[in-house]
């Protein structure tokens, strides 16, 4: 778990081909700070407790140093009180975690950007080195009967959240019910799993929910 979930996601949401996002702005906004309560919950940063309105809450468990300041400034802003999961992710989100991500990776040589100009949108490319290395760890974790790192379960699981899994790696040989049937198996090990625990299993129902829920409020709730 040394590399950022978020990182890898960006990279990976990124289209090599035209340097735009595999997703639409809203979902992106969601999943990113996702990615980061995730990503904290399998450093064993946080716990969960029951919340009396149903759901979960996440406290922070240890708030030291993780090396990494997007990270850190997690931390920070979670505090030291119980929050809705849900509520988490959307306090994360206030972030910019987009740009903030995606500047340390440009000057870490993963991503290069390209400035926006009249009528033309802003693009930012991927290394394919590094994002065909984590297409090849999501394409493994889908395969039948591979074993699955924490890392990939979790990079698995916040592609699923998006729907991007088909765009990531559109050649997996798997018909629509055995890719669903997949993705279900690997998230039920991040539940079940010896490496998961509450926390866990509640960041991965609040990246779901608030994704669900900020696309609903940018389509105005429309059937």
């Amino acid at each position: 778990m040394d590399t950022p979930l978020v990182d890898d996601v960006t990279l990976l949401l990124l289209n090599p081909e035209t340097g735009r996002p595999l997703t639409d702005a809203t979902r992106l906004r969601a999943v990113l700070p996702g990615a980061v309560l995730l990503d904290l919950a399998l450093r064993e940063r946080l716990e969960s407790e029951p919340s009396r309105w149903g759901g979960e809450k996440v406290r922070v468990r240890d708030a030291s140093p993780t090396g990494d300041e997007v990270l850190d400034e997690a931390l920070r802003r979670l505090g030291d009180r119980p929050t809705a999961a849900r509520t988490a992710v959307q306090r994360l989100g206030g972030l910019k975690l987009g740009r903030a991500v995606r500047d340390r990776m440009v000057a870490r040589g993963l991503v290069r950007h390209e400035p926006g100009g009249f009528l033309r949108f802003a693009r930012d490319h991927p290394e394919p080195g590094a994002r065909k290395a984590l297409v090849a760890e999501v394409a493994s974790a889908l395969g039948k009967g591979a074993d699955v790192t924490p890392h990939a379960a979790a990079l698995v699981s916040l592609l699923q959240s998006v729907g991007a899994i088909p765009k990531v790696v559109p050649e997996l040989g798997l018909s629509r019910r055995q890719l669903t049937d997949r993705v279900q198996q690997i998230s039920d090990g991040m539940a079940e799993g010896e490496w998961a625990g509450a926390a866990v299993r509640a960041a991965q129902t609040a990246v779901t929910a608030a994704i669900v829920t900020s696309t609903v409020a940018a389509t105005g709730g429309a059937n």
